[in-house]
């Protein structure tokens, strides 16, 4: 893959890249979490309502308990943690998590500062070890592809991983009876 230089120096690296993909996921995510994958501002002032008691409001459908929505939270993270492993460099992946963490917890004073949703504390959990099981999944294909792997080919090895996670996330939900 050829990089576009300017006066000799680089303008578009691996890093480059994966930070400009980086900031496209976030921008989806901000869309996602924030304004519920809508375009107007009507989800703003609808719900508030603050959980922190983990995994005490799971929905219940006919029923029964039902935890897609904390499988949704752990997948749309998994993303987070891959880009968090190829941004960091040689940098400890505990840094990551950390900022992870951070975003997931500013997520939720969000959502309850601009009532646009449940602050949960099952939801800063779930996002958490989204972004772990995303730098997990780094550190493994970094060894697999060697240290000195770039990064743009390391991101053909999370490119399924993203997909799925992108396809699980956005799936149509509908509940059968």
């Amino acid at each position: 893959m050829g990089e576009v230089s300017a006066g000799g120096r680089s303008v578009l690296g691996s890093r480059g890249i994966s930070g400009a993909l980086f900031a496209i996921y976030a921008v989806v995510l901000v869309w996602a979490i924030l304004f519920k994958m809508q375009v107007s501002l009507d989800v703003f002032g609808t719900m508030r309502s603050v959980n922190v008691v983990p995994l005490a409001g799971a929905l219940v459908v006919n029923g029964e308990p039902d935890y897609s929505e904390v499988v949704q939270n752990l997948v749309a993270f998994v993303p987070f943690g891959l880009y968090m492993g190829m941004l960091l460099g040689k940098r400890p992946l505990a840094i990551g998590l950390a900022f992870a963490a951070a975003t997931s917890l500013a997520f939720e004073v969000l959502q309850f500062a601009f009532a646009a949703g449940a602050s949960d504390a099952t939801d800063l959990i779930a996002n958490t070890l989204g972004a772990a099981v995303g730098l997990g999944l780094y550190s493994v294909t970094r060894r697999i592809a060697g240290v000195g792997c770039p990064r743009a080919a390391r991101l053909q090895y999370g490119g399924p991983v993203l997909h799925v996670s992108c396809r699980w996330l956005y799936r149509p939900r509908v509940h059968c009876q």
